[in-house]
């Protein structure tokens, strides 16, 4: 045994401490940094979906936050149906989504998301090669981590986590996907209740707008086919240069929604008017005209009275706008070109389009291709030439839209 002299003493004391700094300190050092790093990045995410509108795809900004912060191979997201009956997969991260709408049955009980959700506590699985039967959403992953998301009532969906390797959840991890799930089922919770919010006023606008159509006398299927062409061409626009950027998913989904409000002011037209059978005189087409003005004004109205949304704000452009031309010749405002709100500018193709193909008391309905002669005679004056061409771009589609829309 070495003897360590009373001189060698404050330098033997100095080495001892060097020593644990370095064994101790140092490794820990790395990890409270991380775990300062993730607190953060959870505080962001957090903050994102809190001010996220109800029409913002949540379900993928999840999946992709909790990916980052907890740095595995594959995040999924699981919510219940409706009838109870399957978990449906809402977002996934870290891997391709599986072909066709992936549901998960109750009595798979070999799917960790089905088994954290019926038992209510966290499934690990460190290696799926040692678990007869334990099966991961994608191939490919050794190491699983379900969790069930609790709602006021009970569970209401489930995390699956992934590695590829197995053994890859430490107990650390665990405890930090943990609270990752606690926070989440928090926050979709709150989800739901705004959607439910947001569903129910929506329906209430929607029943506003089929309300001025039936006083025309059209209770058919013209502002359902409306939406549908309008989400068509904006998803045909979506990707091309010039809408990068403009025509998101979220931005298509308000559209076809507002979309239906674009003849909303009608319900100000006199029945004298508004159900004559043959042509308007110049004095009666002066105020049917005016249902566009007035339409925008019910929908600022509404704003100033009860809030401002994203589906009211773009209904009163595309009520506004609908019958601006691209030329500068239309009403209210004469306005042309790019001033005209692209929406409006979409809304303004299809409601012509659906018009010209549909039949009324006081014309037949025309032919495709004579509407579609008609439509492009009109690009570059009434409508958007760059929109009738992404319009007309499969007009089979069109018509897959009218049949499924009928009068």
């Amino acid at each position: 045994m070495d003897v360590i002299l009373p001189d060698q003493l404050p330098g033997f004391i100095a080495e001892r401490d060097r020593v644990a700094a370095a064994t101790v300190l140092e490794p820990a050092v790395p990890d409270l940094v991380r775990f300062s790093q993730q607190l953060r990045a959870l505080s962001s995410l957090n903050a994102r979906l809190i001010c996220m509108e109800a029409d913002h795809p949540v379900y993928g900004e999840m999946v992709r936050g909790i990916s980052r912060i907890l740095n595995i191979d594959m995040c999924a997201l699981f919510m219940r149906e409706p009838a109870g009956a399957h978990l449906v997969l809402e977002g996934i991260a870290g891997a391709a989504r599986p072909a066709g709408r992936c549901l998960l049955g109750l009595d798979e009980l070999q799917r960790p998301a089905v088994q954290a959700f019926l038992e209510e506590y966290l499934v690990h699985v460190p290696d799926t090669d040692s678990v007869q039967g334990a099966q991961s959403l994608v191939g490919g992953h050794r190491s699983l981590l379900a969790m069930p998301i609790m709602g006021r009532e009970g569970p209401v969906g489930a995390f699956e986590f992934a590695r590829r390797a197995a053994g890859g959840f430490a107990t650390a991890e665990i405890d930090l996907a943990t609270m990752l799930v606690d926070q989440m089922s928090y926050q979709l919770e709150n989800y739901r209740l705004v959607r439910q919010l947001s569903t129910s006023r929506d329906a209430v606008i929607h029943g506003m707008a089929r309300l001025a159509e039936s006083r025309g006398g059209n209770i058919g299927g013209h502002l359902d086919r409306i939406c549908a062409y309008s989400q068509r061409l904006a998803r045909t626009l979506q990707g091309r240069p010039g809408y990068v950027g403009v025509v998101t998913d979220e931005w298509i989904a308000t559209l076809t929604r507002a979309a239906a409000l674009h003849d909303i002011g009608k319900v100000g037209i006199p029945d004298r008017i508004l159900l004559k059978p043959g042509a308007l005189d110049e004095d009666e087409f002066e105020v049917m005209r005016t249902h566009a003005r007035l339409g925008g004004e019910i929908l600022q109205d509404l704003m100033v009275s009860h809030g401002t949304f994203p589906m009211l704000e773009m209904g009163m452009e595309v009520a506004l706008g609908h019958h601006e031309r691209w030329d500068g010749s239309g009403y209210p405002n004469g306005v042309g070109g790019k001033r005209i709100p692209l929406s409006a500018r979409i809304v303004a193709v299809t409601d012509v389009y659906d018009a010209l193909t549909s039949a009324r008391v006081y014309k037949a309905a025309w032919s495709q291709k004579d509407t579609i002669a008609q439509v492009l005679g009109l690009a570059g004056s009434h409508f958007d030439p760059d929109l009738v061409r992404a319009f007309l771009q499969d007009t089979d589609e069109l018509l897959q839209i009218q049949r499924r829309f009928p009068d």
